[in-house]
């Protein structure tokens, strides 16, 4: 079975666009949803509470406790609740294309590590204030469309750009364990288990325990598959402090990880950083 965990703290309007957007996939297999709530004080606990008891397609929602620690102490306690042999960790804000599901179980093997590719959609904001208060049926449309790029341009971000282009050959594979992004990832619970978890020392800042884990997982011989049809879209959002945190989350896996593809991070996901540098620093 596959285990969807989302973790979430104070993002009720994206967390059910993107639950609605989720229930209204056609699955093979069997499926739960876990959402971690983190201690989330906008009315996100109501809102679960409701959704548990609509009527509609796919699994209802379990609710976790979160320990308010950050997002990979979520992940984790969403990870020891749940009942499946495949974990795929889906942010709060991502609203996922029809078969998301089924290519993540399709690429369930023992030690893979599947990535859905995942584009921005800066018109975000805007399309919540249309369609966050839309009944179910028009919001999984409206989600849709947003996936198909009928509602606004979507662009890839520096990551996604490295790893589509590792992915298919245009630059060599520098950092493989890249493709661990805890927003749109799954792999097997047993390895998941095996290396760990998230770590949770990262705290409450923003960045880089996934690809943290990453780096674990590639050493543990995970293979790496980024499947186009388990895509997904972020509903892109300010973050004033970016940054200041993932300035601070990359001083701390570089210390972890004293590999040349970590330590010339900031050449790619530093302000102005890009992939063309990022690449040449790590082959030369």
């Amino acid at each position: 079975m596959l285990s969807v965990v989302i973790p979430t703290r104070n993002k009720a309007a994206p967390l059910r666009a993107t639950l609605t957007a989720l229930a209204a996939q056609r699955c093979p297999g069997p499926y739960e949803v876990l959402v971690v709530d983190d201690g989330s004080t906008d009315g996100t606990r109501e809102l679960l509470d409701r959704l548990r008891s609509e009527a509609g397609t796919g699994p209802k929602p379990r609710v976790v406790a979160g320990p308010a620690s950050g997002r990979a102490a979520a992940r984790n306690a969403g990870a020891r609740a749940a009942r499946g042999d495949r974990l795929l960790f889906l942010d709060d804000d991502i609203l996922t294309a029809p078969g998301h599901l089924t290519a993540h179980q399709e690429n369930g093997g023992e030690r893979v590590l599947a990535h859905g590719p995942l584009r921005e959609f800066p018109g975000a904001r805007r399309w919540l204030d249309r369609y966050g208060g839309a009944g179910a049926g028009e919001l999984a449309a409206a989600a849709a469309r947003v996936v198909a790029g009928e509602e606004g341009r979507l662009v890839r971000n520096t990551l996604e750009t490295l790893i589509h282009a590792m992915d298919v050959g245009q630059v060599p594979p520098v950092a493989p364990w890249a493709a661990c992004v805890g927003a749109n990832t799954s792999l097997p619970r047993a390895l998941f288990g095996e290396v760990g978890g998230f770590d949770e020392e990262f705290g409450v800042g923003w960045g880089c325990e996934d690809l943290e884990l990453g780096v674990r997982l590639c050493g543990a011989g995970a293979r790496i598959a980024v499947p186009a049809a388990g895509a997904g879209v972020h509903l892109t959002h300010a973050r004033p402090d970016r940054w200041e945190q993932h300035e601070a989350n990359l001083r701390r896996f570089g210390a972890l990880h004293d590999l040349p593809s970590v330590r010339r991070l900031p050449l790619l996901l530093g302000e102005g950083g890009g992939v063309r540098a990022y690449v040449a620093a790590c082959v030369q």
